[in-house]
């Protein structure tokens, strides 16, 4: 049986699309989900009917995302949902896993070069922030450690095993 093939949403594409880049998504993973749009209505959010739809199909009961780009490898999103794992599932499930305050092992594996690039992001968003005191006393999130990769590029299979329901998440950086 091959794998379940990914909701055109969520696929990632070798070709660019014009604006958002190798998805059907435009989507800053710094934002909640419901900022996505579509590449060809940026105006226009998901609607609930879309995000409601089954991420896979055939439909599958837990989908993984790693990613090449997280400096750890136990940043691993799960989506989970018992009626079939949905476009929705998916993109919280990305979310929650870069909306996580990093760890004090993991701020030491990274190299003084690194922490010094994630101090600056980290920097800028509570600086931008509405409310910077309670941003900036939350820590750094695993999203300040994407650095300039931080748009969703879209899904595509990370392995050819036929019952492992793991995929890779590939980044962008904002188109300017």
């Amino acid at each position: 049986m091959p794998h379940p093939i990914l909701h055109p949403l969520l696929q990632y594409s070798q070709h660019d699309g014009e604006p958002g880049g190798r998805s059907a998504l435009v989507w800053d993973l710094r934002e909640s989900p419901i900022s996505a749009r579509h590449v060809s209505a940026l105006d226009r959010p998901l609607s609930e009917f879309e995000l409601s739809q089954h991420a896979t199909n055939p439909p599958v009961f837990a989908l993984r995302v790693t990613c090449g780009i997280y400096p750890e490898d136990s940043w691993v999103s799960e989506a989970r949902n018992w009626l079939g794992v949905t476009v929705r599932n998916v993109l919280d499930a990305i979310f929650v896993t870069v909306r996580t305050q990093i760890t004090y092992d993991e701020w030491n594996k990274l190299c003084p070069k690194q922490q010094n690039r994630v101090n600056f992001m980290f920097d800028a968003r509570w600086r931008r922030a509405i409310g910077p005191t309670q941003v900036r006393e939350s820590g750094v999130l695993r999203a300040d450690c994407l650095l300039q990769h931080i748009m969703f590029a879209g899904l595509s299979a990370a392995s050819t095993s036929e019952d492992d329901n793991t995929y890779l998440l590939t980044l962008g950086r904002p188109k300017r």
